[in-house]
């Protein structure tokens, strides 16, 4: 029991003796896929006094799980004998450069991984993971789109990591817009890398609402078949008014509602402003999506809305109205007028025609009837 009490104790030791003699950089997690590779930017420092052990090609290793349990290396190769990736140390040590390439990557092989440099008498991990995620799927590329105007150049970027160098990916835009797309290898603060398409055009109204597929396609060391992500964006480009009409609802005669609809293809929408010209002067009616009135004879004349915002203005073709039925006539003539009774009450029955009459058109006569009450002397 004692003995085995101070193996641990020494492990510990040991293992706190060396985490004050090494210091490790890099990143605190890092995402990969299945079947591909990742590259693990690392930098270190050792302690003055050990330095000189870096000229004599020391080995350079990587562990994984808990910083606890590394030093069990039986127990470790036993447990994780099926799991570990292909490593690979490709800095130069001695210019304490430790970045290494993982191989042949699983779902399996996502943990806390720990950098750990050995010599004879000497051997030392640090003491900062960076924890792999190694996932069958690929996350969205990250796309960047500025506000679009009609008629400005701008840049489109799409964004995807790089997490295995020696096989990046290809970034592309589906449609292209009619532009030029250039791809760009960009290596991170941190030591990784992403690649990215940008997408160079000039936009006009046309492209507005219209979808664009970000694409990247990853090849993969396992099999032929690349693995596919892809982000959709749909653009919103800015522009003046373009193709301003009215619409009118209802008929324009004398006394009837009418409506007048101004409509106009703009973004951001546009304000519509309102006039109307009648023997050559033009007079302004409002601001309003939409103008209403009952026709009267000083509504005849032309109307015109005008759809403005920040980019320009723009105007619709002159709408002509004219209002039918200047004036309105009532004629009534009685015809006959007879008393009836019904037992003790009289009835006064005067039967007479309505004619309505309005310029230019006759509308049919009406035929009423009125009817007194004797008794109660009250004509309804």
């Amino acid at each position: 029991m004692f003995a085995a009490d101070l193996l641990v104790f020494s492990s510990i030791l040991s293992a706190a003796w060396g985490q004050s003699v090494l210091s490790v950089s890099l990143p605190k997690t890092l995402n990969s896929t299945s079947g591909s590779c990742l590259l693990i930017p690392c930098l270190f420092n050792i302690s003055k006094e050990k330095e000189n052990i870096l000229d004599s090609s020391p080995e350079a290793t990587w562990r994984r799980g808990s910083l606890w349990s590394l030093y069990d290396t039986d127990r470790f190769t036993i447990d994780h004998r099926q799991k570990e990736p292909v490593m690979e140390v490709l800095g130069d040590l001695r210019k304490k450069n430790c970045t290494s390439v993982m191989r042949n990557l699983t779902s399996l092989h996502s943990d806390r991984y720990y950098f750990r440099i050995q010599a004879e008498n000497f051997g030392a991990t640090g003491t900062r993971a960076v924890h792999i995620n190694v996932s069958d799927s690929l996350a969205e590329p990250n796309v960047t789109v500025p506000v679009l105007r009609e008629g400005e150049e701008v840049n489109l970027t799409c964004t995807a990591p790089a997490p295995c160098p020696s096989h990046p990916p290809n970034v592309i835009w589906a449609p292209a817009l009619g532009g030029d797309v250039t791809q760009r290898t960009q290596l991170n603060a941190d030591g990784t890398q992403t690649v990215s398409a940008i997408l160079n055009f000039v936009p006009s109204f046309h492209h507005h609402e219209l979808k664009v597929n970000c694409v990247s396609i990853h090849p993969l060391h396992r099999e032929d078949r690349p693995l596919l992500s892809h982000k959709m964006v749909i653009l919103s480009v800015e522009y003046p008014p373009k193709e301003t009409w009215i619409s009118l609802t209802g008929l324009v005669w004398l006394g009837d509602k009418v409506t007048l609809t101004c409509q106009s293809n703009a973004n951001p929408p546009a304000v519509h402003r309102w006039f109307k010209k009648r023997a050559g002067v033009e007079e302004e009616l409002g601001i309003s999506h939409v103008l209403s009135f009952t026709a009267a004879h000083e509504n005849t004349g032309e109307y015109i809305c005008e759809a403005q915002n920040q980019y320009g203005a723009m105007n619709s073709t002159n709408l002509q109205i004219t209002v039918i039925g200047q004036s309105v006539q009532f004629h009534q003539c009685y015809t006959s007028v007879f008393l009836k009774h019904f037992g003790p009450i009289a009835f006064l029955f005067a039967i007479y025609s309505s004619f309505v009459k309005l310029v230019g058109e006759t509308r049919v006569a009406l035929l009423k009837f009125k009817y007194c009450s004797n008794r109660e002397k009250m004509c309804l």
